[in-house]
């Protein structure tokens, strides 16, 4: 097998098992944090919904969302015409003005000519208007469209974790306190819940319980500050304007970046579920 198509084998596979993988990990730490509180909290299952269904919005938007071909500007444009010569008429009545300039480039993979701005993902194998990166872990691209349930998706999700977080942490403490208890050195406390010297003494007395245990709090340490800059870094980028978007810059306002339904869209996700990105066509994005 050639190298070139063994990485694309591998590219795509990596494409296929992030999101399942993430899907898994998230139902796991649900019940493994129902399991340790012995109850169902409300606001841990807010909080969870909230994660899925923005989850879900950046999904949903990512695969509807189609660029403006050359062919969709030109009837566009056709329709004008249609339009100026209906109102050429005696009693001075304007037509609508349509002053849009459209720039075209042609897109090898798709053999198609796109409006832009657009960019072409190789992982979603077509293009996008206002695309900033793919997520391998949402299975999805990041758009100027849903860029707002993104940012709520990372906020969220560490509001999730530090939940799962103050469930866990006293019962992890209880289970391995044999092991710390010895260390009355608050530094010892600390590296005995870093993840690679608690590993490697877990391993050590085979307690895989333990193991587990100190994972799945670091790994929910690792998520919860990760997903939380990225959230209010992508925020403060938008709303500064330096969020670029396939060479395009700009300020944004919380409309904008939440949709029409602007702050609502915190309690539930309105524009990607029930409503529409399209902010007065300003994106250009299609069939949403």
């Amino acid at each position: 097998m050639p190298q070139s198509q063994h990485i694309r084998t591998c590219v795509k596979t990596v494409k296929q098992l992030c999101p399942l993988v993430t899907l898994m990990s998230t139902i796991f730490v649900i019940v493994i944090t129902i399991y340790i509180s012995e109850k169902v909290s409300p606001v841990f299952v807010f909080l969870c919904m909230q994660v899925y269904l923005n989850w879900y919005s950046v999904y949903s938007i990512s695969c509807k969302s189609n660029p403006m071909k050359m062919r969709e500007v030109q009837s566009s444009l056709c329709s004008v015409v249609t339009q100026q010569r209906k109102y050429e008429q005696p009693n001075n009545v304007q037509p609508p003005a349509h002053n849009t300039a459209y720039k075209f480039w042609h897109c090898e993979r798709c053999q198609s000519y796109m409006c832009k701005p657009t960019q072409h993902c190789v992982f979603c194998r077509k293009c996008f208007h206002f695309r900033d990166h793919h997520c391998f872990f949402l299975g999805a691209c990041v758009l100027r469209q849903n860029m707002g349930n993104f940012i709520l998706f990372c906020f969220y999700t560490s509001l999730t974790c530090l939940y799962s977080l103050c469930v866990l942490g006293p019962y992890m403490y209880e289970n391995i306190n044999h092991i710390v208890k010895n260390d009355a050195d608050y530094l010892n406390i600390f590296l005995n819940f870093c993840f690679p010297i608690a590993l490697a003494k877990l391993l050590h007395s085979r307690d895989s319980s333990s193991i587990l245990l100190v994972t799945t709090f670091d790994t929910l340490m690792s998520i919860l500050c990760i997903c939380l800059v990225l959230g209010i870094w992508k925020l403060h980028s938008c709303l500064s304007g330096k969020q670029r978007y396939v060479n395009v810059t700009g300020k944004q306002s919380l409309k904008e970046i939440f949709g029409s339904y602007g702050l609502s869209n915190i309690i539930f996700p309105y524009n990607g579920l029930i409503g529409t990105r399209d902010i007065n066509g300003k994106y250009e994005l299609k069939e949403v």
